[in-house]
């Protein structure tokens, strides 16, 4: 089975400071056995004392069968004002989980992320862990990661960090769902150096292929890169049309 996801991302209705952030159960297809791919596109600009211009392209490609589930995620996106580039980001995510008949699952997954919060230059993270599988919505996962990362400076610094999350997605009513995901991800020998995200999506399906989404992400980095602020806020509007 194939499907492939156009998502237009007409408007954000609040944007401050930081490039998108990817999350990563967004339309997971988990439990479904096929190839499945989503092409997103979002652009806002404005005219007037300010020219202001912003672009992001993601693609996602899910790829299972009855074992094994793979998914890759890529982003791009650009910002410029007066004709001149501000920011950019690239995002890239693969991760491979190899199912059984239990609850339990293993995952191993790498990303890498450039300048994506306009302070980092690189971050390269590998690792593994296992995903839990409480009920037929409701996930959570323990891992550990290695994480590369290299500043604006130059700094480069490696970190081994324990990595968690939660995902559930919740009935509102006959075609509205949320969907909820955190991430929380402590240093292993510091526990004041971490990492914590929220994201959440409020999800509205008009008909089989066109549905709306209002997202919210919150992003938290308790020593950030210098000159960088320690959070960083996105709400957006998603439109989306699937054939």
């Amino acid at each position: 089975m194939k499907k492939l996801s156009l998502i237009l991302l007409l408007f954000n209705t609040y944007f401050l400071s930081s490039e998108a952030i990817v999350n990563i159960e967004d339309q997971r297809n988990e439990g479904k056995v096929g190839f499945f791919s989503k092409l997103g596109f979002q652009l806002s600009g404005s005219r007037g004392n300010e020219d202001r211009d912003f672009y992001s392209l993601n693609l996602r490609i899910d790829n299972n069968t009855e074992n094994i589930e793979t998914f890759l995620i890529a982003q791009t996106s650009e910002r410029k004002k007066n004709e001149i580039r501000t920011s950019d980001s690239n995002f890239i995510h693969g991760r491979v989980i190899f199912l059984n008949k239990t609850r339990f699952s293993t995952e191993i997954f790498a990303q890498r992320s450039e300048n994506p919060f306009r302070t980092f230059f690189q971050r390269d993270v590998i690792g593994f862990g296992t995903r839990i599988s409480l009920d037929d919505s409701t996930k959570i996962g323990i891992g550990v990661l290695t994480e590369d990362e290299e500043d604006l400076q130059g700094i480069e610094s490696d970190t081994e960090r324990l990595s968690m999350y939660f995902t559930d997605q919740y009935g509102l009513a006959k075609n509205v769902n949320l969907l909820l995901t955190a991430y929380f991800q402590p240093a292993l020998n510091d526990t004041d150096d971490y990492k914590a995200s929220i994201l959440a999506g409020l999800n509205f399906l008009v008909n089989e292929n066109i549905s709306i989404s209002l997202q919210l992400s919150s992003f938290y980095d308790s020593r950030p890169p210098e000159f960088a602020e320690n959070q960083d806020e996105q709400i957006a509007t998603e439109f989306s049309y699937s054939f």
